[in-house]
């Protein structure tokens, strides 16, 4: 008898032979050995999709011209996969392995990419009837999870019909991706418009939804907003009232006046009776752990990471056993996870240095199914918590996966530490009948917030009263019915824009790819992208953002905020209209996955429906093609994207320089450059230890002096402070950074 193990990655191969007690290399992603599974236990890991869908050449010669859009649409009558000559070794040691043995246990990750990718193998190797076939479900890959995951193996069925949605997915994306980029590309190429524009379901919709907010902003008008308030004295302290009297715009200034003159409210000063007084003590129990999209957010929070840092550590952490598994979208956990974090609760406060400060609290069987997964639903995506394997204080790891894993650390024991305690304050006085509250919180017990890591930027000071350690407790000094003299104030306030978007916004918990269905009209629709969170998943949603950036759709600048370029805008515009740019096609296809799942439907529906749709948007597009309409549209864009991102003009050419951002190295080579493709100007953000802002690029394009930096570190290793000017080298004939001292 023998089984065999398959792995998504090779890391997490060698993972489970650790767990599993399989002896192995320091590279190796397949090894042997006898474990509780089996006597003949093989551990073999894939690289990812091993196969990849065909190109469209691969049917036929007259694809091969991208350009040749007379030929489209295209259509297979069959998807064929190809087997790129870089994966034929590995995929042919999988099927050598999967033929040899009794028992196959899918092990990729939980995701329906990491079903399809175990799927596409075995269906491949002809082995997907021929063998008993188990599923494994990775939460973590420290030792204790990785055997319990192998003592808890589940049928396969579900990761199939899981693998079905994905591969309907993936086929019905290849016929938007496939034509339509090559539709626009080309149709744009023959009017003088040259790029590459390509068009798919997720990245069109989400360019879609930015365009939207930037053209909010565009289109605000500032309109004023009209509010009765007031204060009243209480023992010698001033009391602010906010009345329920609220109007906005210019045109309801005369029914906010008349509103006040019929409740004889015009007066400065008026007598209040007191109509409502309470103290109420309340308590605040934690939010659920950590997802993907959550942990990107607490970081930012924290240490001002990007989404790139955010990604790449927790990866790490994963991959090193210390967090569960990254890629979630749930914050619940099952019931030994919260049983191993109660267990370990004085050896994590040790790890992170807070030994003694906190003791552990026993929630409350009511309050903690909050936190917990159903027991039915065990193959799920849990939240991120700290394994069982504690990051000890002399553990090989870098700076940045230590404080992450404080992070989560300090996020798990949120859990056992006793609730947020605080007393809630209100008065409530009728002027006139129009009710005026005034409100103060006062903390009795931080609880778990004491925890928590503050934020890298200090928050603005509370309000007056607001969550203060004192308080102000109104029942000490007045009653029920009580009358209180009232000085009213009317407040002209304006209405503010939306705020800039930025990046984060757009993949974070409550972003605007999970808040999709706030765009969406149909009631059904929008309910289908509520309950599924939106656009995409925390695996997905990051790869959106990178992928509009490497299509110079959107650029982002060095303060994250997000622009759309003039191609983001024309390709925005010509889809007006489409179904691919509407949030609706992604419910659509939830409600199909969804039939897929429970066996009502299959693949081929839903490839069948989004063909039909190209074929539409072909004919609409040839139908409504207006070139002089686009050229203009375009030209527009383009001369008013130019001048917002510019930063000065080029020394060497006298083209616009403009931030780049480094999408695929972490924003290690983040510069600034210059926007004509021929000329090699660039300055790049990092100078040794510090970073260049975008104001001082203007002054250096203006051919002044940065501000001073402190400490810059020097090649030697010692520190110096210095501004910096920008002077050309006469022997390379290259412009270069220059320290000038004072």
């Amino acid at each position: 008898m023998t089984t065999v193990i398959l792995a998504e990655k090779p890391d997490q191969a060698r993972k489970y032979m650790d767990g599993l007690g399989i002896k192995h290399t320091a590279k190796q992603h397949l090894a042997k050995g006898s474990t509780f599974l089996d006597p003949n236990t093989v551990v073999v890991s894939a690289a990812g999709h091993l196969l990849e869908l065909c190109e469209p050449e691969h049917y036929g010669k007259q694809y091969e011209d991208r350009d040749n859009i007379e030929v489209l649409p295209i259509m297979p009558s069959r998807f064929d996969y190809d087997l790129p000559k870089s994966n034929v070794g590995l995929y042919s040691e999988i099927k050598r392995e999967i033929e040899k043995a009794n028992t196959v246990i899918v092990s990729t990750d939980m995701d329906n990419e990491g079903g399809a990718i175990a799927f596409n193998i075995l269906r491949f190797s002809g082995m997907l009837k021929q063998k008993k076939i188990l599923r494994s479900y990775p939460t973590a890959l420290n030792k204790q999870a990785v055997v319990r995951q192998f003592k808890n193996l589940k049928p396969i069925d579900k990761t199939w019909r899981d693998a079905h949605a994905a591969i309907a997915r993936s086929r019905s994306d290849w016929l938007i991706g496939m034509n339509l980029s090559r539709l626009y590309t080309g149709k744009l190429k023959n009017i003088g418009i040259i790029g590459n524009y390509a068009v798919g379901r997720s990245i069109s919709t989400v360019l879609n939804l930015i365009c939207q907010w930037e053209k909010s902003i565009e289109d605000f008008k500032e309109e004023p907003i009209y509010e009765l308030t007031g204060k009243t004295n209480i023992n010698g302290k001033e009391i602010d009232l906010k009345s329920t009297l609220r109007m906005v715009g210019e045109k309801n200034k005369t029914k906010f006046i008349s509103t006040l003159k019929a409740h004889g409210l015009t007066s400065k000063r008026v007598n209040g009776t007191v109509a409502l007084i309470d103290t109420i003590v309340k308590e605040t129990f934690p939010p659920i752990m950590f997802t993907k999209g959550d942990l990107y957010k607490e970081m930012n929070r924290v240490a001002g990471w990007t989404q790139a840092r955010s990604k790449n550590v927790m990866q790490k952490n994963y991959d090193d056993g210390y967090q569960t598994y990254p890629r979630t979208d749930a914050g619940e956990i099952p019931r030994h996870q919260y049983e191993y974090l109660k267990e370990g609760f004085d050896n994590y406060l040790h790890a992170i240095g807070l030994d003694g400060k906190f003791q552990r609290y026993e929630m409350p069987e009511d309050k903690l199914k909050k936190y917990l997964v159903k027991e039915s639903a065990d193959d799920a995506h849990y939240g991120i918590v700290p394994t069982e394997k504690i990051m000890g204080e002399n553990d090989d790891v870098t700076d940045d996966q230590r404080l992450m894993y404080e992070v989560v650390v300090r996020k798990a024991l949120t859990m056992l530490i006793k609730p947020y305690q605080y007393v809630s304050n209100r008065l409530g006085i009728k002027a006139n009948d129009i009710p005026m509250i005034a409100q103060n919180n006062a903390v009795l017990d931080p609880g778990w917030k004491a925890i928590l890591m503050p934020s890298k930027k200090k928050s603005k000071t509370s309000k007056k009263g607001d969550n203060s350690k004192e308080g102000f407790d109104y029942s000490k000094y007045v009653s029920k019915g009580q009358v209180l003299p009232v000085a009213l104030k009317i407040d002209v306030g304006k209405t503010q824009p939306p705020k800039p978007l930025k990046s984060i916004q757009i993949y974070d918990k409550g972003g605007i790819m999970e808040k999709a269905y706030k765009y969406v009209e149909n009631k059904e629709y929008a309910a289908i992208l509520k309950k599924t969170k939106g656009i995409g998943t925390s695996a997905t949603r990051d790869q959106a953002l990178a992928s509009l950036i490497a299509k110079k759709y959107i650029t982002v600048d060095t303060k994250d905020v997000i622009t759309v370029t003039a191609n983001g805008w024309l390709m925005n515009k010509l889809l007006e209209g489409s179904e691919v740019s509407d949030p609706t096609l992604t419910a659509k296809w939830e409600e199909e996955y969804k039939r897929i799942d429970e066996g009502k439907s299959n693949s081929n529906a839903l490839i069948q429906q989004t063909a039909k749709m190209v074929y539409s948007e072909i004919k609409r597009v040839n139908a409504e093609w207006n070139t002089q309409e686009i050229i203009q549209y375009y030209e527009s864009r383009k001369k008013e994207f130019d001048q917002k991102v510019s930063l000065g003009k080029c020394p060497v050419c006298g083209s616009d320089v403009i931030f780049t951002k480094d999408t695929k190295n972490s924003g290690k080579w983040d510069a600034y450059r210059c926007r004509n493709k021929d000329c090699k100007f660039t300055i790049f953000k990092h100078f040794s230890n510090r970073n260049i802002s975008e104001a001082d690029v203007k002054k250096l394009l203006d051919g002044k002096t940065t501000h001073k930096f402190k400490n810059i570190l020097a090649k030697s290793g010692k520190h110096y402070d210095a501004k910096l000017i920008l002077e050309k080298d006469d022997k390379t004939n290259q412009y270069k950074l220059k320290p000038v001292f004072d």
